[in-house]
């Protein structure tokens, strides 16, 4: 007889909504609720004692007796999920209709277990329910596809045809077997642009909206279709539905309706008068509309050119001046004898030359085509080493912040280009804080986004973020988008040449990144520069400090130097004589090749870039396929292929004119003793 509590637990166990089964570690039955002897029919103490292969014979269910196994052997749980017409037990619902139900599999007990509970889930109508919604669904989308009046067909990535609804069938003569697996192409004229059509759509998420093609029946009949065309996806699976509206009718209707009202204008001869005189109104009209627009166009070329060259103008004729003038004073001094006193005129003349040379890399800065030397780059680092140049020229009315980023990226620039934009921007945001203020420089890594790339004309990726903000006054909207102008500057007279900005931004640009700028007037100034990430490590230079490297001039090594403007050939002899040097001249690239093809030794070949017969790089490839182990020392005043020095191979480097002779011997010397 049961006592009070052991009636209480049974009547608990009886009333739970679902099915419990409890194993001892035989695999028999100890217990087993009302709800198993309602779904199974039968009663606890027929099953008592006894395993489940013996009350359900000949059922195959590994999945449950594995779990069971598992949980005895191991103490681990596991649920099996019902799949649908397919259960573990056969249980039936109350109305004696399959039941599909979840079960799940404890062990009871822990070190040591003791038992075993299988606990059953009812899930049928629910398992019910989910497939009739999928089923109407599928049933209601089929009922549209196959109803419709237009031509419905899915095609994959390839073009071929994977589904065809009845109007395809009808409408084009082809059987369903005929038409998938197909190119879709066959059911296109030639002259239609379907290949455009549906590559658009696959390699778009924008739809395809109503274009007009000409489609091509069984039997060889054309019609006109309007075709729309959408992409969507299974799992990685690209996949285009088109739909095609056939148009011929309507086409024929607006095409008979055009021809109608030909036919009445045709019939008036005052109407066909007044067309005419319409007509060529419109004729005149269009034509002083497109004189004057180019006439416009012209004047803002013009306008352009005159406010470049007169920025130009205006600075180089003061530094020609400063020229001339110093050579010409120190002509009049070496006629008087007095050469002691040249000495700071013939530095007026050099800076004033060095002076023009900064202007014209500013402009090649700004239109992208000055040769720059990028390398790896810690922007950290950078910065790091400029502080105390920075902090000198700011002043001390101006605070300064550095906002360093941990484990920033490496990024692949020319360092002296990239020195001279913070400086140049350090120097603006101090110009625009005369009462004093704070200048912040922060550095960041940067993952931009397809949208952010898009706003920079970036490519999506990481990136490295140099922001330069400053407290200042701030700049109005017409100023603000004016400010990467050459030559464009709101300081006055003399304070400015107008070419920082615009020297930034083609230096940027040139290193493949962008700028930004965002200002607003009492509310201060922030630039962006933001630069791809370099995925290598930094360069390491190998030095040997205990064995310094001796000049080896006067080893008879012989440089072979091909200028075709005889000044700086001679300028360039003269060096190399000094150095101590045996030098070969030649005047053009052919004289050049020919020395190149002969056995006369030559240690180092300086060509200019622009030669007027020949490139130099077309002599230096004729030189190297001579002479495999032979350096070149290119010079350029101005060459488009030398803005990226992508050409430049292993054992050449690169001068920019002007340059100064000291640089020129260092180069010479460093190549020639590298050998």
């Amino acid at each position: 007889m049961l006592t009070n509590d052991q009636y209480a637990e049974s009547a608990i166990f009886d009333a739970l909504e679902g099915g419990i089964i409890v194993l001892d570690l035989h695999e028999r039955i100890v217990n087993w609720n009302a709800w198993m002897t309602s779904a199974s029919g039968q009663s606890f103490e027929t099953v008592y004692g006894k395993t489940l292969s013996e009350i359900f014979p000949g059922l195959m269910f590994r999945r449950l007796a594995s779990a069971i196994k598992l949980a005895l052997e191991s103490g681990a749980s596991t649920g099996i999920s019902n799949a649908l017409n397919s259960s573990p037990l056969p249980l039936r619902t109350r109305s004696r209709r399959k039941l599909l139900h979840d079960i799940k599999v404890s062990p009871i007990g822990s070190s040591p277990i003791t038992a075993c509970l299988v606990f059953i889930t009812d899930v049928t109508m629910a398992t019910h329910r989910e497939q009739y919604l999928r089923d109407q669904q599928k049933a209601r989308y089929n009922a549209v596809v196959e109803s419709a009046p237009d031509v419905i067909i899915t095609i994959d990535g390839a073009g071929c045809i994977q589904m065809a609804n009845p109007a395809a069938v009808s409408q084009f003569g082809y059987t369903l077997n005929e038409l998938t697996g197909k190119d879709a192409a066959i059911l296109f004229d030639e002259r239609s642009d379907w290949p455009t059509t549906w590559r658009t759509a696959v390699e778009s998420s924008t739809p395809v909206q109503s274009k007009e093609l000409i489609a091509i029946h069984k039997d060889g009949s054309l019609s006109y279709v309007e075709a729309s065309a959408s992409r969507w996806n299974i799992g990685a699976r690209a996949l285009v539905t088109v739909i095609l509206r056939n148009i011929t009718e309507r086409r024929a209707i607006n095409l008979a309706l055009r021809a109608s009202e030909a036919a009445a204008r045709n019939s008036a001869a005052a109407l066909a008068d007044l067309n005419q005189s319409l007509e060529q109104r419109v004729e005149q009209r269009t034509a002083q509309l497109m004189n004057a627009e180019e006439a416009l166009r012209q004047s803002q070329k013009m306008e352009a050119i005159g406010q470049l060259t007169g920025g130009i103008a205006h600075d180089f004729n003061n530094l020609l001046q400063g020229i001339t003038g110093s050579l010409h004073v120190t002509q009049k001094l070496i006629a008087l004898g007095r050469i002691g006193e040249t000495d700071r005129f013939l530095k007026a003349a050099i800076d004033s030359a060095y002076r023009a040379a900064s202007l014209t890399h500013r402009l090649l800065a700004f239109s992208r085509q000055q040769p720059i030397d990028p390398r790896p780059l810690n922007v950290n680092e950078l910065i790091t080493s400029m502080e105390e140049l920075l902090r000198r020229t700011i002043g001390e009315t101006v605070q300064m912040n550095f906002t360093a980023a941990d484990s920033l990226w490496l990024i692949r620039c020319d360092a002296n280009q990239l020195e001279n934009a913070i400086l140049n921007l350090a120097i603006n945001a101090r110009d625009a804080m005369p009462d004093g203020g704070t200048l912040t420089i922060e550095m960041s890594n940067k993952i931009l986004d397809s949208a952010e790339a898009a706003l920079r004309e970036l490519q999506p990726g990481e990136h490295v973020r140099l922001i330069v903000k400053d407290t200042g006054e701030g700049m109005p909207a017409e100023v603000r988008a004016r400010v990467f102008e050459p030559f464009f500057t709101t300081k006055a007279i003399g304070k400015g040449t107008g070419l920082g900005l615009s020297m930034i931004y083609g230096f940027v640009k040139q290193s493949n990144g962008s700028v930004l700028i965002e200002s607003e007037v009492g509310k201060g100034t922030s630039i962006e520069v933001c630069l791809p990430r370099y995925q290598g490590n930094l360069d390491v230079e190998a030095t040997d400090e205990t064995n310094p490297r001796e000049s080896r001039a006067g080893l008879d090594e012989v440089v072979l130097v091909v200028e075709d403007e005889g000044v700086v050939r001679l300028l360039v002899v003269e060096v190399l004589k000094e150095l101590g040097y045996y030098a070969l001249e030649a005047q053009n690239g052919a004289s050049a090749v020919q020395i190149l093809e002969s056995r006369q030794r030559i240690d180092l070949l300086i060509t200019d870039l622009g030669l007027p017969d020949i490139s130099g790089n077309e002599v230096a490839r004729i030189g190297i396929a001579n002479r495999k182990n032979l350096k070149v020392l290119f010079m350029t005043g101005y060459a488009e292929k030398a803005a990226s020095n992508s050409f430049l191979q292993e054992g050449m480097e690169i001068i920019t004119k002007p340059f100064p002779m000291d640089l020129l011997a260092e180069r010479i010397r460093s190549m020639i003793e590298t050998r």
